[in-house]
């Protein structure tokens, strides 16, 4: 048996429901487009595995929890099964405030993804898939170097970034007509910037309009190792269509030479792996921390302060927490995430490793907690290893850096589960 189901539901917030991303000081104003979550279904004999993408900067694990512990009940599937990917837009709603709008609307939108799930598997038929990849040039590195020998976020055209554009298109095995198709891409959503005070999915959302008009069928675009990947083009509705023809043109490029196949090998693994964090500082360091966090970024670091200075009273400075690594194979392709921001490097090596270009990596994985910076990027510091535990600490619990080979511990473990699939 080779199914297939896919399903896609409105999740647009109501005006005036606060930003995540780039601060603004008002709430949403307008909406340049409407937002989505979008559910596909594949099953193989009696194994199934949910794939789910959320219009959405990333939600926290818990909240993510919820929504697949509830997917897990509805359709009686193994939790472990059930992946959800964000597509990290800076321009969507919040779904972290004591607001009522915010806990309303996050309410709704569990409620609608829970939902596009169930939809998604009654509308399952008879399926098959096919994979393709290209590269393209949307992304650029952003560690910029400086000339005390650190970083900042800027452009670094040498640096390295993962430009494969994969494509995974899944037809009607009576007809042959699209039902879906996944891209796989690695660039930041953060084209629109902090004086855009409208909804908008960003390139991921004009690119799906743009290629569902075409195929029709719905689409979905899965965030890649972005960590240190900004958006080519940048700062306007402009610089978002330049993203979104340069992507969609990549994958309408591929889409005469797939090769269809019946669903012969589908398996969605996961693993828990505790994960220390870098032992918190002497006081002066904890003060060194957070003025540069609000010299640099402007947000006020008072709960973090304080937080690593009970911490630092109390002797526990070493703190370490889990992170899921969730690994999903079908035929010859597979996606790999976690809830971080890994770097391209690490996205790169797990796919030479395997030596499979079909073999993707990336974030926004079932929540977020923060950066995961390879090794070799700590001592040039910068906001992805300084300063993004100090501003989001406090939300994610991601409170310090990981210590610094945790990028090289998650590879090891992504390709463990690669050979663990093989073999089952």
């Amino acid at each position: 048996m080779s199914r297939a189901g896919v399903y896609k539901i409105d999740i647009t917030p109501p005006i005036g429901i606060d930003f995540i991303g780039y601060h603004r000081p008002e709430g949403i104003s307008d909406i340049d487009e409407r937002i989505y979550s979008t559910a596909f279904v594949f099953e193989h004999n009696d194994n199934k595995s949910i794939f789910i993408s959320v219009d959405n900067i990333g939600m926290l694990i818990e909240d993510t929890s919820v929504i697949r512990e509830r997917i897990a009940a509805e359709l009686d599937v193994s939790y472990e099964k059930i992946t959800v990917v964000f597509t990290h837009t800076h321009s969507g709603p919040a779904t972290v405030s004591s607001s009522e709008i915010v806990k309303a609307y996050k309410t709704i939108l569990i409620e609608n993804t829970v939902k596009a799930a169930v939809m998604a598997h009654e509308r399952m038929h008879p399926s098959e898939v096919g994979w393709n990849v290209t590269l393209g040039d949307i992304g650029v590195n952003r560690r910029e170097e400086t000339a005390d020998g650190k970083v900042k976020m800027g452009t670094n055209e040498k640096g390295v970034v993962d430009k494969r554009i994969g494509l995974m298109a899944v037809r009607h095995q009576q007809d042959h007509s699209l039902s879906g198709a996944i891209v796989f891409c690695t660039a930041h959503p953060n084209v629109l910037k902090s004086d855009s005070d409208c909804l908008s999915g960003d390139y991921p959302g004009e690119t799906r309009r743009i290629l569902e008009h075409i195929l029709g069928c719905p689409v979905i675009i899965v965030q890649g190792a972005s960590g240190n990947v900004n958006a080519r083009y940048r700062g306007s509705r402009e610089a978002v269509e330049k993203m979104a023809y340069a992507l969609s043109g990549g994958v309408l490029t591929m889409i005469p030479s797939i090769e269809y196949k019946k669903i012969s090998r589908l398996h969605t693994n996961s693993t828990i792996m505790p994960m220390p964090l870098i032992e918190i500082p002497e006081p002066e360091g904890i003060e060194r921390m957070a003025a540069n966090a609000e010299e640099q970024w402007g947000v006020n670091t008072s709960k973090w302060h304080t937080h690593m200075l009970e911490k630092y009273e109390q002797n526990d400075r070493h703190i370490s927490i889990d992170v899921e690594i969730q690994a999903f194979h079908i035929n010859e392709g597979s996606f790999s995430g976690i809830p971080m921001e890994p770097f391209s490097e690490s996205a790169l090596e797990i796919q030479g490793k395997l030596k499979n270009p079909l073999a993707f990596f990336g974030g926004y994985t079932n929540g977020y907690l923060g950066y995961l910076p390879t090794k070799e990027a700590y001592p040039y510091g910068g906001y992805e290893v300084e300063l993004n535990p100090v501003v989001y600490g406090p939300i994610t619990n991601l409170w310090m850096p990981p210590v610094e080979d945790t990028s090289q511990k998650v590879v090891h473990k992504v390709l463990e589960m690669h050979r663990e699939s093989e073999r089952g």
